[in-house]
């Protein structure tokens, strides 16, 4: 799918093909949506009283 420039100019590129091409680069990625939830790292406790 490799396109040659012949004319020095931009290609054009289907949509077809930018998804495609999407696709392949996405294929070995983990999937964002499956990420766990980070714990959060602080208690929610009320701070020491100053008198």
């Amino acid at each position: 799918m490799a396109r040659e420039p012949t004319t020095g100019r931009a290609q054009v590129v289907t949509t077809k093909d930018f998804n495609e091409r999407v696709k392949r680069l996405l294929a070995d990625k983990p999937d964002p949506r499956k990420a766990e939830p980070k714990t959060r790292g602080f208690k929610n406790s009320k701070p020491p009283v100053k008198e």
